[in-house]
């Protein structure tokens, strides 16, 4: 290369590198001058229209910095006041001029869409149960939608965190169907929704990270008790067995409504 195309890669360096400074700047003092309803707004309209405070928390610095003694009383206090929200649920809130936007549940009428429905529905009582806790949630469901909500928007995250080895997360780990994770980003709880599928599937995702502390939770028809028992026994889960525990629609929904009512359930 001739001394003037180094020249000319150097001006054009010299440009790209003042735009981006430009750029990041513009940004910066957009974020500054944005108010707390405002960065609320941001987060909303990055999921959907509508988000679960737990989110809000966790996305709100990503637009404006968390200021004053008690930020997230503040916005606690603007998503309950600020006429721009509206309460669509415990503690979930919607753009108020985009209600009308938010997913529609169809009718269920065959007996596989009454089945897809009650696994929505049981998926989404048990992310708002530890979403309440103030605890981190995941689901791989991205079609479930159960009263007018999109089942994967109201989790804290969207991909498991790194917390072991990559191929098991890939492989495993990011199919189970609810998970709820500790204050230290580690799985607390793994969660299968069993309607009809075989229960082998969820016990081998399970199985792949017996060395973690973790328990493992199984939810379906009372129907399906036996079955699950006779696969907890099989030598291949020895390891995870006294971790895995069986209970039905029945028992997750009076401890979805215990926990509303903030009353103890066990």
């Amino acid at each position: 290369m001739s001394k003037k195309d180094y020249q000319d890669l150097s001006k054009w360096g010299i440009i790209f590198i003042a735009t981006f400074y430009i750029i990041n700047l513009i940004l910066e003092m957009w974020i500054k001058n944005l108010t707390f309803s405002d960065a609320i707004e941001q987060v909303m309209m990055n999921n959907g229209f509508y988000a679960p405070l737990g989110l809000i928390y966790k996305e709100f610095s990503k637009y404006r910095e968390k200021t004053w003694l008690t930020p997230d009383k503040t916005i606690q206090e603007r998503v309950q006041r600020d006429k721009r929200f509206t309460k669509i649920w415990y503690g979930v809130y919607a753009l108020t001029d985009y209600l009308s936007q938010l997913p529609k549940q169809k009718e269920a009428k065959t007996e596989k869409e009454k089945l897809e429905k009650m696994h929505s529905r049981i998926q989404w009582m048990l992310i708002e149960i530890w979403n309440m806790n103030g605890f981190d949630t995941y689901t791989p469901d991205v079609n479930g939608i159960f009263e007018n909500k999109e089942i994967w928007k109201l989790t804290t995250l969207k991909k498991v965190p790194a917390f072991t080895y990559e191929n098991i997360i890939e492989s495993s780990i990011r199919f189970v169907d609810v998970i709820w994770f500790n204050e230290r980003g580690f799985p607390a709880k793994l969660i299968e929704v069993e309607n009809s599928t075989d229960f082998r599937a969820g016990f081998i995702k399970m199985n792949e990270i017996q060395d973690f502390r973790t328990d493992f939770l199984f939810i379906a028809p009372e129907s399906r008790r036996v079955k699950f028992e006779i696969e907890k026994w099989k030598s291949a889960f020895s390891n995870i067995k006294d971790r895995c525990i069986f209970e039905t629609y029945e028992y997750v929904e009076k401890w979805y409504h215990n926990k509303l009512e903030g009353r103890e359930f066990s």
